[in-house]
């Protein structure tokens, strides 16, 4: 187990560098584009390591949020809400995870947070419904087994990191194509109909 906990430590470290990394290039890239000129390299590490920071720190609420998660509660789900309660005496946890319901027909279970003080467990309606007493135990047993050997961690930041390195990619791109195809626009003559079918489907070729 402290084997397992050391390696998911080390893999969150190396992400972590590696998302500062391409954020930094990403916002590096969008300044020059701007002329902002030596500043450039100092908007864009300020952003990275800001944007790591506020990933790694909240990204329990970015994904909870992401889900439309809502707290658990004694009146609504006493079930779940007991389940981890008798759980806690036998995981070895020290602290206790905080529960989140999803309402959602598809039966499903997570846990996140950057660490087991942090940490949450989130269940679907779905599951909650479709499930027993027991077999909801194992399921919430298992989400505390990830929470014990800091598997949370490094699935909450690789969420979280991706995610905002794909919308990153995909504003910049964005902004490169349109604004290409103004310049295009200024040093062209007006096309015709037949030339603007061609040049749509040409562009939604690149897009797609």
């Amino acid at each position: 187990m402290y084997e397992d906990i050391r390696r998911n430590k080390i893999k969150t470290g190396f992400i972590i560098a590696i998302f500062i990394l391409v954020i930094t290039l990403i916002v590096y890239y969008v300044c020059m584009a701007f002329d902002l000129g030596e500043v450039s390299i100092l908007i864009a590490l300020t952003f990275s390591i800001l944007s790591a920071w506020s990933s790694y720190y909240y990204s329990d609420k970015i994904i909870l949020s992401l889900n439309k998660a809502r707290p658990a509660t004694h009146e609504e789900d006493q079930k779940l809400v007991n389940i981890l309660d008798a759980l806690m005496v036998s995981s070895g946890l020290e602290y206790r995870p905080r529960l989140y319901v999803v309402e959602d027909d598809q039966p499903n279970a997570f846990a996140t947070g950057r660490n087991p003080k942090n940490a949450v467990v989130c269940v679907t309606t779905g599951l909650l419904e479709k499930l027993d007493y027991y077999e909801l135990e194992g399921v919430v047993a298992h989400e505390l087994s990830h929470i014990k050997n800091y598997d949370i961690r490094l699935s909450a930041i690789v969420t979280v990191m991706v995610g905002l390195i794909v919308m990153l990619s995909d504003w910049v791109s964005r902004m490169i194509f349109w604004g290409g195809g103004r310049d295009d626009d200024d040093n062209k003559r007006k096309p015709n109909f037949n030339d603007f079918g061609l040049n749509c489907s040409y562009y939604s070729s690149i897009i797609w």
